[in-house]
């Protein structure tokens, strides 16, 4: 399709079409038992455009009318605010971003479901021989995305990439106790299973004893499961969206410690499981210290909110789409906390009295204001050095912002789980433990 062409015969002043196709392949445990063997593709298109500095949207699955999707768009824009940005052009031909102007031809890979099922089968067999009673719940994923993005100025990219998801789940109900432990990640290759699988192990063989704690303030250790659910508040105080806002507690404190100086985040666009040069707006991801020792270096934009900033802000290369239906907003690429020197068993056994928490009860993500109470979900009682076993009926309560300035020590290993954060355990003071 000729965008220019196209702009031209609306009166737009800016044209941008996105082109997405899944395919997936999926084998689902079911408590035990082997619920479903799936194989999906779905494709899809969007399209946002500029007239008389309106932007508008318009999404569709499968089939689709370029011409009602413009005119959708068209009305979405009477509606809408100003804006003031303008997409991205085509690379100079002698700018080292001139591959964001090639198409790279898309890879293709299928999997034996069968192979997937005898991991699974595999899963339950090792889980069954270790613990009475338990139901297990297993997926193994494959994905092959392709996205291409083209708009009125010449740029056009092309992203490809094939991934492997695994998630397992374990439940055990007793008359008097309950528990569930999960573990979900994302990799290039095939997952290795079995090794997190052994952490679930590991962690239901405490979580059988049971410890009483004291109520009031301790150490708090998050493993790298848990941690996530701090870092997602620390993700939303860097959004370029809150601090245009003023939401973010952040946003006149650039230049300034806000963190523990044990704390250094960055954003890497070439590391881990989604490396890519640029984002869902066309424009180069930036590398970016966020915060050095404790020190606030920098925010992250997409288009929009680059351009609403006062003073205006270049965008960073951070406009994601949340899904195919919706636009970009501003998103962080692979957030990496630097790790510490010591292994986990080494803090661990340098808590005379503790808590460890590696799972929460979670709806930490929208309160940018730091302050929560968080019901723990599975959490063990550290004393001299040593795991005793699990609490129950345990909260935590604190403001984020202030145990993150108060960090003791960070892990030697840095991991990913479900999300795009990678960080390692991390001890620190400044909750207060409330238990019944």
């Amino acid at each position: 399709m000729d965008l220019k062409q196209i702009k031209n015969q609306y009166g737009l002043s800016e044209l941008e079409v996105y082109k997405q196709d899944t395919a997936t392949q999926k084998v689902i445990f079911t408590a035990n038992e082997l619920k479903q063997l799936d194989s999906q593709y779905t494709e899809g298109i969007s399209l946002r455009l500029i007239k008389n500095k309106k932007l508008g949207f318009s999404a569709r699955y499968g089939k689709y009318d370029l011409d009602e999707m413009i005119k959708e768009a068209l009305t979405i824009s009477e509606y809408s605010p100003e804006v003031n940005f303008e997409f991205p052009e085509k690379a100079d031909n002698n700018s080292k971003n001139n591959e964001r102007v090639c198409l790279v031809p898309a890879p293709t890979s299928t999997i034996d479901l069968n192979l997937f099922k005898t991991k699974g089968e595999n899963i339950i067999d090792i889980v069954q021989n270790k613990t009475k009673g338990t139901l297990i719940d297993v997926v193994f994923e494959l994905s092959h995305q392709n996205e291409i993005l083209k708009n009125s100025k010449d740029l056009m990219t092309n992203f490809n990439k094939i991934l492997y998801s695994f998630s397992v789940n374990l439940r055990e109900t007793n008359e008097n106790d309950f528990i569930e432990i999960y573990t979900a990640v994302t990799e290039e290759q095939i997952p290795d299973y079995l090794s997190y699988l052994q952490e679930i192990l590991t962690l239901y063989s405490f979580a059988k004893k049971h410890s009483d704690i004291k109520s009031g303030k301790c150490p708090v250790l998050f493993t790298q499961r848990a941690l996530k659910d701090l870092l997602d508040i620390i993700e939303s105080a860097l959004n370029g969206k809150m601090v245009n806002e003023r939401s973010s507690p952040w946003h006149d404190k650039l230049g300034k410690k806000v963190l523990s100086e044990k704390i250094t985040l960055k954003q890497d666009p070439g590391f881990g499981f989604m490396a890519r040069g640029y984002d869902d707006e066309g424009n180069e991801i930036k590398k970016m210290n966020l915060v050095t020792n404790g020190i606030l270096e920098n925010f992250y934009f997409d288009l929009i909110t680059a351009g609403r900033g006062m003073p205006r802000h270049a965008p960073t290369g951070n406009g994601f789409k949340p899904s195919l239906a919706l636009p970009p907003e501003p998103s962080l690429l692979n957030l990496i906390l630097s790790p510490g020197k010591k292994s986990l068993d080494e803090i661990i056994k340098s808590i005379d009295y503790g808590l460890m928490v590696d799972q929460t009860m979670g709806g930490l993500s929208t309160n940018i204001s730091g302050n929560m109470s968080l019901n723990i979900d599975m959490g063990f009682l550290i004393e001299k050095g040593e795991i005793k076993g699990r609490v129950k009926d345990t909260m935590i309560s604190g403001n984020i912002y202030n145990a993150l300035n108060n960090v003791i020590d960070l892990s030697n290993e840095s991991k990913c789980y479900w999300s795009q954060i990678y960080n390692p355990d991390m001890l620190l003071d400044g909750f207060t433990i409330t238990s019944k």
